[in-house]
């Protein structure tokens, strides 16, 4: 049976996201110096909720999960009903791939507040890595098709990706398209149009498909990379692929990623 390739998805960062994180409309104001304790229209008062609140979304972007979880409970003690610190909450336990708690407070925020949609899609995620692929459709779809949902291309990525696991192609190059129709410049839709296309031995295509993946970064994603040298492999194109995985490895930055790409240039070499 012919493999399939599917896109790597619960690396969050946000899981590259391929997740934002749009959870609070109030601006991370940093610890300022202490002022004569005057307090200003719209800023917040050190130690409250919302202000704890912000530190913890704050080291959730920038990926210090346990400081954002600490921040996070914190803000939740002082005021249980807050609700983008339930559904951060919910996202640093995504992360910790602790999926039980996650799942816990994504409802919580449905329950309080059912038009919260970014919650929907994690939810759609957290069901898909666990193979509960009927429940993570229903909850994609949900977030897709929200008309107030401020990234519906997140959720179209995810769909696509429910389906390439499920080998159902056709269905996942329509995601693919209607996640395009709302975001034409959203790179990991051109990425996992690339590997519909690989998995469908339209190599061209696909080669063209990543190349406009890494075309809309800003820097080039290692990932992206290794899918680009892992066609011009199968292509028979040796040379190429080698140019493209020695500058992937040149980007990697953990091990796992310098294993994985090393041992595909062994692979390549021997061909």
């Amino acid at each position: 049976m012919k493999k399939t390739i599917i896109l790597k998805q619960m690396s969050i960062v946000i899981f590259p996201l391929i997740f934002l994180l749009f959870l609070s409309p109030v601006v991370f104001t940093g610890c300022a110096k202490k002022s004569s304790g005057r307090q200003y229209a719209g800023q917040l008062k050190p130690g409250s909720a919302e202000y704890i609140l912000n530190e913890g979304i704050f080291y959730l972007n920038t990926g210090n999960i346990k400081m954002a979880e600490k921040k996070l409970l914190r803000a939740l003690k002082k005021k249980p009903t807050l609700l983008p610190a339930i559904n951060g909450l919910g996202i640093v336990y995504l992360n910790k791939r602790e999926f039980d708690k996650a799942i816990k407070y994504f409802k919580k925020v449905i329950q309080i507040n059912p038009r919260y949609f970014d919650t929907y899609n994690y939810l759609g995620v957290i069901y898909s890595e666990t193979g509960k692929y009927n429940m993570a459709k229903e909850h994609l779809l949900v977030a897709a098709n929200a008309e107030k949902y401020r990234t519906p291309e997140n959720a179209f990525v995810n769909l696509a990706q429910l389906e390439v696991r499920q080998n159902k192609f056709k269905s996942a190059m329509r995601y693919v398209e209607k996640g395009l129709e709302k975001n034409e410049r959203f790179a990991p839709l051109y990425n996992l149009k690339g590997i519909v296309l690989e998995n469908q031995e339209e190599y061209w295509r696909a080669i063209r498909a990543y190349k406009k993946a890494l075309s809309l970064l800003t820097e080039e994603d290692v990932d992206y990379l290794v899918n680009v040298a892992r066609v011009y492999s199968k292509m028979g194109e040796k040379d190429k692929a080698l140019d493209i995985i020695e500058r992937a490895l040149s980007k990697a930055y953990t091990p796992q990623q310098k294993d994985r790409i090393r041992e595909m240039i062994k692979n390549i070499e021997k061909k």
